[in-house]
């Protein structure tokens, strides 16, 4: 288990204190198990929290099957069978498509077998198909692992009902097809297979089958009579599924989600430090540049560290995918760039998945209608997240901004959105990134960030002509007002090449240094020059960090 893949569930989902919430969730197939596994989720803000939680759910798994099938409170040996359904289900919760009522149905499951064995010998085939159908209906298609298992105890026991038992899984089978029917279930493998618990546009692994499969095998696997036969097969089984667990949770970690989860969580909890050390320590991908650099902007210092990573081009800043698939990431990165509207397109879009509210995409939403003045629409938000546990506070400190502009103008995060947006103001981004940020900085030069990422794209991008036409526009007013030293290094370039060209208008030394070059800038340069010549057209030691190394030795 991953502990920032567990805490990413929590942002799939928004626990509700609400009557219809609690009933709606209930009266659906598996309804018990599902507001059981939210409930829990909720408290997974933390990734220590959300860990600890989940390992504790996991034991109670392990101690509720051992419960049901050892013959005594001595029989150690059977609660390595009972483990092995925790160590295989503890592997699958890295996976995040896979939902977190997989476990709480198995924990409905095996608690209801410890209930089983309890009950009279000759009730148990009317109460065993009773308790089968109950448990369809709260924890879902795992319910046949307990009728598998029932079966299983009541064939051991030798007696003469025994093989009526075979009610049991006809009966979870049957169950699964009127679910079908009735389109409680979405398909009839969701029906009657873990997929019901793993996203419906995706194909659920047979890794997530052995969770299931383990119980009614750990359950067999007990009542082995042969102690000395046994205590090998417990052995060999459990170690088995250590083993592979081990080897599955070992494959997660290094799945490239992994990290964009924990990117994730730094981000929604706008732990900007920890992002950018994260950041640096995961192989670079776009995903990773778009996260650092976001941070960065966050924290201020953007243009002051483009170069001292290996940012190739404007997809470092924004990687939007060709698919162009809804993503958290692309909503925190234009709300970065004052583009709102676009922000909220986004957001708005990554709000809903399968298991509820987006929280960090609802508070995004919320902000974003209290900058636009639609305190109606941004009331509706912040009484979603007021009827959560961890949100509420966050719900009541905004509530003082309904209908209240000068409330929102004198907040510097609001009033700078609000800035934003009065040029153009709409729903979605209309053209490219860097065109968009233009409209921004009309609107608003005073936003640091936009300046920020604005200068950064010209910069990647390698356009020094538009980054002399820029800072011509917007030098020495609002947020430009020192100018960082990789783009002096860009225009100290641009007026040495626009120098030595008929073609285009000369920039001279005076200019560079009427907008913000610094003398010693300057004399970099000059030094520059000389190293360059010296080294035969290969890039120049010492001089890796500067916008002259990238603008001329880096490949896009």
């Amino acid at each position: 288990m991953n502990k920032f893949a567990l805490a990413y569930r929590e942002q799939q989902q928004l626990f509700i204190y609400e009557k219809t919430y609690f009933t709606g969730t209930l009266l659906k197939v598996g309804g018990l198990s599902t507001l059981m596994a939210r409930f829990a989720v909720q408290f997974f803000w933390s990734p220590l929290i959300a860990m600890g939680i989940t390992v504790m759910l996991l034991a109670l798994s392990a101690y509720l099957l051992w419960a049901s099938i050892r013959r005594d409170r001595r029989d150690w040996l059977s609660l390595l069978t009972g483990m092995i359904p925790a160590c295989l289900i503890g592997a699958s919760l890295s996976d995040n498509s896979l939902h977190f009522d997989y476990l709480t149905s198995v924990i409905l499951v095996e608690a209801a077998l410890v209930i089983y064995n309890k009950i009279i010998r000759t009730k148990r085939i009317l109460w065993g198909v009773l308790m089968t159908i109950i448990i369809y209906i709260t924890a879902g298609p795992a319910a046949i692992c307990f009728a598998v298992s029932a079966a299983v105890i009541e064939l051991s026991k030798g007696s003469r009902l025994r093989w009526f038992s075979a009610a049991y899984p006809i009966t979870a089978l049957a169950c699964g097809y009127v679910s079908y029917l009735t389109a409680g279930s979405a398909t009839l493998a969701c029906a009657l297979t873990p997929a019901f618990h793993y996203n419906l546009d995706e194909s659920a692994p047979l890794l997530h089958w052995l969770g299931w499969l383990a119980i009614p095998v750990a359950t067999a696997a007990a009542l082995i009579r042969n102690k000395k036969l046994f205590a090998p097969v417990a052995l060999i089984l459990f170690a088995g599924a250590m083993t592979f667990s081990i080897m599955v949770s070992q494959k997660a970690d290094k799945n490239p989600s992994i990290t964009s989860y924990e990117y994730e969580y730094y981000t929604a909890n706008e732990r900007w430090d920890e992002l950018t050390e994260s950041c640096r320590h995961h192989v670079w991908s776009p995903g990773t540049a778009n996260y650092l650099n976001l941070a960065h902007a966050y924290k201020g210092t953007l243009t002051d560290n483009l170069f001292r990573y290996d940012n190739r081009g404007v997809s470092s800043l924004f990687f939007m995918p060709e698919e162009k698939s809804v993503d958290v990431r692309v909503a925190h990165i234009m709300y970065a760039m004052g583009n709102m509207a676009a922000a909220q397109n986004v957001s708005f879009n990554a709000m809903r998945s399968t298991e509820g509210f987006c929280p960090a995409m609802l508070k995004m939403n919320a902000k974003v209608e209290l900058m636009r003045g639609t305190y109606d629409v941004a009331d509706k938000y912040l009484s979603i997240l007021e009827k959560s546990l961890h949100y509420r506070k966050w719900a009541k400190k905004y509530r003082q901004f309904l209908w209240n502009d000068q409330a929102v103008d004198n907040d510097r995060e609001l009033s700078t959105g609000r800035k934003d947006m009065e040029v153009s103001d709409g729903f979605a981004m209309l053209g490219n990134p860097i065109d968009e940020l233009m409209k921004v900085i009309d609107a608003n030069p005073d936003d640091k960030k936009a300046m920020d990422y604005a200068l950064s794209f010209l910069l990647l991008s390698k356009d020094i002509a538009r980054l002399k036409d820029f800072t011509d526009r917007y030098w020495g007013s609002g947020a430009l007002t020192v100018l960082p030293e990789y783009a002096q290094e860009a225009l100290i370039f641009y007026s040495e090449y626009s120098r030595n060209f008929e073609n285009v208008d000369p920039v001279s030394l005076e200019w560079c240094l009427a907008h913000g070059v610094a003398q010693n800038t300057i004399q970099h340069f000059e030094a520059f020059q000389k190293a360059s010549l010296k080294s035969r057209g290969a890039a120049p030691s010492g001089y890796k960090e500067t916008y002259w190394n990238y603008l001329l030795y880096t490949q896009l």
